[in-house]
């Protein structure tokens, strides 16, 4: 938690930032005219700025771009239980109007184990038809008339969420309570993607690879929860008060982010650091306290070598989280990751390059967006590749080229079996090779692109990328288009050979 004294700092000079933001600018030298009126500032953006370091406060210029989603719930931990609303305003950013809604349900999928009920749903107050698709993955709601470009509803949906408990041998362990933690990830409906050219995001979620695609939104939510029980969450808390001598009422805002993590512990040890003005928490099962030290001195290297790298991380806290998830190592949440216990336990090889991997999703998934469920390589090709450079970062060359050797050995290993494929194609044809296409072949790219336009244009191309994909949400095409400025150079046969066709690419 912030210092009183920091969060008021930021606050301060946030408020200022934000009046220069929202108010109108005003007429001068007009002694016969009226002046501009000037407009109070919008109170649910100010609020964001806790969520942000000051030198970031002025990305809330974009809010307009963003629909705005509103939590209010109360957790039940003996019953593993989620009771809410969520309140959504939408606007349509389209050029063609809305006919409907569309939310994913994603605890509704077998790979959960759990489940995400909407009891109620309301349009500007109003009751709607709704109905859902994909296996109960997806509820849509009917607009009582089109929604058309430019225009605005208010979509408020009732819920309630019930995870497994010790489920993450069977089940997404990200949304599970076992040893300590409860994790929520994707505990309410998110709207879905709106694509320009196929509309609504409705495809069924395939298993391999994450699931969550959802673009840039601002969150404020209000938790109610057992004072026995932590919580740990996407964001900044902005307050915290006692509703009863059990149950503590939280309120908690997110900066600019695609989806919003909610965590509660009991009996886990924490410690903390801060890098670059931005505070790292490391959650940690007590027994682990070795490992719970580790993981925040990777997490603060990996800051401070993806901040000079690719451009400052904006937020002002991030969470390393231990966690029970069985079948794979890390997961990643805007302003949270997730690390699998085991790794701590027995001081794994793999901690320090899992820790680093889900570090530098805050910026290949959280900050600049992509089509997880369509494109897979752009985050994950990028998070492992970023795996390198942090090893390059704190001056580990032997251990970067060992990173880079694994990617060599299991692609090569894979194409030998025949098992090859572009890196554009979508994880749901990549059955029995996600791993070895998207994040072998996909860092290897990488290290291709860097050989072949020089180590100053790839250094350009990482910052130029992150700084125009912040809170976009981007394809193969942007990535290209980056590298190309970067370097002033055609790179179309590179791009063609590994991302569109399954060319026999000479590995880097």
């Amino acid at each position: 938690m912030l210092t009183l004294t920091r969060t008021a700092l930021r606050r301060s000079f946030a408020l200022l930032v934000l009046l220069s933001l929202c108010v109108a600018p005003v007429a001068l030298a007009q002694p016969q005219g009226p002046t501009a009126t000037p407009m109070p500032p919008d109170p649910f953006v100010v609020t964001q700025t806790t969520a942000l370091l000051p030198a970031t406060v002025g990305d809330l210029a974009g809010a307009k771009a963003w629909d705005r989603y509103t939590i209010i719930a109360a957790l039940s931990p003996g019953e593993r239980r989620v009771r809410g609303t969520v309140t959504v305003t939408v606007t349509n950013r389209a050029s063609r109007p809305y006919e409907r809604l569309y939310f994913h349900l994603y605890p509704n999928h077998p790979d959960f184990g759990g489940r995400l009920d909407v009891t109620g749903a309301r349009l500007d107050g109003q009751p709607v038809v709704s109905g859902t698709e994909q296996g109960d993955t997806l509820i849509w709601l009917a607009l009582p008339r089109p929604l058309p470009p430019g225009g605005t509803v208010r979509a408020e949906l009732s819920f309630v969420a019930r995870t497994p408990r010790n489920g993450s041998a069977d089940t997404f362990g990200a949304f599970n309570q076992e040893a300590g933690l409860w994790s929520l990830a994707n505990f309410y409906p998110i709207l879905a993607r709106y694509f320009a050219d196929t509309g609504w995001d409705r495809r069924p979620i395939d298993s391999q690879g994450d699931f969550v695609v959802s673009s840039t939104a601002l969150y404020e939510v209000t938790i109610d929860a057992p004072t026995d029980w932590t919580l740990i969450s996407t964001g900044a808390r902005v307050s915290a008060t006692a509703v009863t001598d059990s149950v503590r009422r939280e309120r908690f805002v997110s900066g600019p982010q695609r989806e919003f993590y909610l965590g509660a512990t009991q009996g886990r040890a924490q410690v903390s650091t801060t890098v670059d003005g931005t505070r790292i928490v490391s959650h940690y099962q007590t027994n682990h306290a070795t490992a719970g030290r580790k993981a925040l001195r990777v997490a603060e290297q990996a800051l401070r070598v993806f901040n000079a790298r690719y451009g400052t991380y904006p937020l002002a806290e991030l969470d390393v989280v231990e966690s029970a998830l069985t079948n794979f190592f890390g997961m990643e949440y805007p302003g949270v990751v997730l690390i699998e216990q085991t790794l701590y336990a027995a001081n794994a090889s793999d901690f320090e390059v899992t820790v680093a991997h889900e570090i530098a999703h805050q910026w290949w998934y959280s900050q600049v967006g992509n089509d997880a469920q369509g494109e897979a390589w752009l985050d994950e090709g990028f998070a492992s590749y970023s795996q390198v450079l942090y090893y390059e970062g704190i001056a580990a060359p032997a251990l970067a080229t060992d990173e880079l050797n694994f990617f060599r050995e299991e692609f090569s290993a894979s194409r030998r079996r025949g098992r090859d494929a572009p890196l554009a194609t979508p994880p749901s044809g990549l059955d029995g090779m996600y791993v070895p296409v998207v994040y072998d072949k996909g860092a290897l790219f990488f290290h291709s692109l860097r050989a072949q336009i020089g180590e100053a244009a790839f250094s350009r191309f990482l910052k130029g990328y992150y700084s125009e994909g912040r809170y976009r949400d981007v394809a193969g095409p942007d990535l290209l288009r980056a590298a190309e400025t970067a370097c002033a150079c055609q790179l179309t046969q590179l791009y063609r050979d590994w991302v569109l066709t399954k060319a026999p690419v000479r590995i880097p």
